[in-house]
């Protein structure tokens, strides 16, 4: 399917500045392959990952921006995420990058622009004012760096976030806790007798490596999922690793989670159990939940993970971050786009919450009266989470992709009960060691 996939991209042509074109493009202008048109104006690229309906705002914003920046013009490229990064390697190849390009620093994915020295630093467009962080939180700013650099800002902001479904709360005679529950131990009880009195499962199993589940639990010992420097990739210890997979065995052997097979099998709101009827509560990416209650046809709530009121474990991220490759010969245009991007509440009208909340306090306190009910209670639980998170953890030393694939393989051995969660640890440790 992939390579399927990039031959449409392929045979859609090229963009002007030999950036593959991508499955749908907006705003092309075939003008100037050094980044100037015959007319004088100043021409940038930008590119993203995401569907139609993405790039439909994403392509009105960007008209927004050029009707107030006559002297630039924006040519703009979407691709499907499992074939974006693709697309860009083949680019980079050719010094071909897009000036402006959506990104997630600290992602495996990324890691190969990052060591080629193909992201630009943004510091000095924030020092001279190019570009507007005032309004930003330190936090997310400090998550679109790498050391000392700054190279990548937030384009929307979501966290994780339990969805819970009032009725079967309602029904097992139980209230849902206003901050969330203080941990995962004083949630067992209302598990229990929501399985008791309802029948059902009392959790969508959101604990999964996949679902961030892990790297959750970690932050709440202290620990971090992977470790950003010394001689082991990964960052918990093997206390921490048994005593969540032990817990994980607990709920699914107790009915509380549904079967590891049913959880598996899950694609999206309209597949999970919550959406159905059939579990209480959820976890999810924030910027999901809009799909989750529309799928669901009903009222739905989102409180704060368990323990997050009282660990600052909780993590309010970028849903993508905004980049500039350093081959890019129009940086102070490109990053004119992203200041636009992040603080025009015009565009931000536009764009409204698709990739998140706006990562801009000062935006999203202006655009809070137009929301929604549904999009009010996913601002409320940014808003919320800000209070109760600390910095994401540092980018992860190269390798750690190879690692991931082994916690995910090894968790299904041990919800199949294939092995104990002490075997998985040490076999994971082993594999981790960079001695």
């Amino acid at each position: 399917m992939k390579k399927k996939r990039l031959m449409a991209c392929l045979l859609a042509g090229t963009l002007a500045a030999g950036l593959l074109a991508g499955c749908g493009n907006g705003n092309t202008q075939n003008e100037g392959s050094e980044g100037s048109s015959s007319e004088g104006k100043t021409t940038i690229r930008f590119a993203w990952w995401g569907g139609q309906e993405r790039a439909d705002m994403t392509n009105e914003a960007v008209q927004l921006f050029m009707e107030k920046n006559p002297d630039i013009v924006v040519e703009t490229s979407f691709y499907p995420y499992d074939s974006y990064y693709e697309n860009l390697a083949i680019a980079s190849t050719s010094d071909n990058l897009p000036d402006v390009f959506q990104s997630y620093i600290g992602s495996s994915e990324l890691q190969q622009f990052q060591d080629g020295g193909l992201i630009e630093p943004l510091d000095t467009y924030v020092e001279d004012g190019l570009i507007d962080t005032s309004s930003i939180s330190e936090n997310l700013i400090a998550e679109g760096s790498v050391g000392d650099n700054l190279y990548g800002m937030p384009f929307g902001i979501n966290t994780r976030a339990m969805v819970v479904n009032p009725e079967i709360y309602e029904q097992a005679g139980l209230e849902i806790p206003e901050n969330g529950y203080e941990s995962f131990e004083a949630m067992e009880a209302d598990l229990a007798k929501i399985q008791e009195v309802t029948g059902k499962y009392a959790s969508m199993d959101f604990f999964r490596h996949a679902g961030d589940g892990l790297k959750y639990y970690c932050r709440l010992q202290g620990e971090t999922e992977f470790a950003s420097e010394g001689d082991s990739l990964i960052g918990f210890s093997k206390e921490t690793f048994v005593d969540f997979y032990t817990m994980r065995l607990k709920w699914a052997e107790n009915g509380w989670i549904p079967p590891y097979d049913v959880t598996m099998a899950e694609n999206g709101a309209e597949d999970s159990t919550l959406v159905k009827g059939e579990s209480a509560v959820g976890v999810i990416p924030s910027n999901q939940f809009p799909n989750y209650e529309k799928a669901a046809g009903k009222d739905l709530q989102m409180i704060l993970l368990p323990g997050a009121s009282v660990s600052k474990a909780t993590i309010v991220q970028a849903g993508a971050h905004l980049s500039i490759a350093s081959t890019s010969k129009n940086k102070e245009a490109a990053a004119k786009l992203i200041d636009f991007l992040l603080n025009d509440e015009e565009a931000n009208e536009i764009l409204q919450t698709e990739r998140g909340i706006p990562a801009a306090d000062d935006i999203r306190e202006a655009m809070t009266p137009s929301f929604d009910a549904t999009t009010k209670k996913v601002s409320d639980i940014v808003d919320k989470a800000l209070e109760y998170s600390s910095a994401n953890d540092l980018p992860a030393m190269a390798g750690t992709s190879d690692i991931q694939k082994l916690i995910e393989e090894y968790e299904e051995r041990i919800m199949y009960k294939d092995v104990t969660p002490e075997e998985a640890y040490d076999a994971i440790a082993e594999a981790a060691s960079v001695n």
